[in-house]
Order: C-alpha cells, then structure tokens, then sequence
C-alpha cells in the first residue's frame, strides 16, 4: 500500500512540496493500522487503497496510476459506502480530479478551510460529505 502512494501521491498533489510527501506518508503508515482498510489487488499486487477511520472519516483513497480509469477507485469508495451511512473527507481545492470524483459520486462541499504547509503556503480545502440520503449532524 505504501508503495501505492509512493508512487501516486507527487501526481495527485504536485502543488505540495516533496517535504509534504514525507510526512504524509509516516501519518499514512500509522493510518494503516486501522481497522478498515480496503484494498483493491490484481494478481495478488495491491493496487488501491481506501482508509475510514471509526469516524466514519476517509483519510486516504490512493489508486496506482495503471488503474485509475479502470473504476478501481470507485468500487472502493462503493464498499465503504455499503459499510457507512455517512462519509466524509478533506480534499485540496487544487486536487481537482479527486474534487470531481467525489461530486460525481454524490460528495458535496459543507465546509471549507485553509491548510498550512511546511514552507508556509496556505490552500484551500475542502471537507466534503456524503450521507448516502440519510440527515447529517456532526
């Protein structure tokens, strides 16, 4: 799985500096531990990820660059969703692919915020939510 996001991570967030990679990727390593990961393998080769944490939170979603048109990632999210009836998540503004694929999916924007990054750069983000027809108080 790690490989995964090495691999894919600099692609879908080209706008953070390579420092960023780094810690995302040692806050990563401790979100794999968690009890839900579900991963997406072709022949016995992980492929895909998607983490939720007991907050109904995902916090990370990675698809390898081979598989990305393949719906890999969308039956990821699918399979959380059948296990959640509310889903939510942050997304940078900039990362627009993954904006939009969230919106195509019935995500929409509830809030938004400014992260910092480590050389002081603020961007936008967005905390996206899904409640799979049900009312959401949080």
């Amino acid at each position: 799985m790690l490989a995964v996001f090495e691999r894919t991570f600099h692609t879908s967030h080209s706008f953070l500096d390579s420092s960023e990679q780094i810690k995302a990727r040692q806050h990563l390593a401790l979100l794999l531990s968690r009890p839900e990961t579900l991963i997406a393998e072709v022949d016995s080769s992980v492929i895909a990820f998607i983490t939720v944490d007991d907050g109904d939170y995902i916090s990370a979603l990675y698809v390898d660059l081979p598989h990305v048109s393949r719906g890999v990632a969308s039956a990821l999210l699918q399979a959380a969703q059948d296990r959640h009836q509310i889903l939510w998540l942050h997304v940078f503004a900039q990362n627009v692919s993954a904006v939009q694929f969230y919106k195509a999916r019935g995500f929409a924007v509830v809030d938004e915020d400014r992260q910092i990054d480590s050389s002081g750069r603020r961007h936008r983000r967005f905390e996206m939510e899904n409640a799979n027809g049900f009312a959401t108080y949080r």
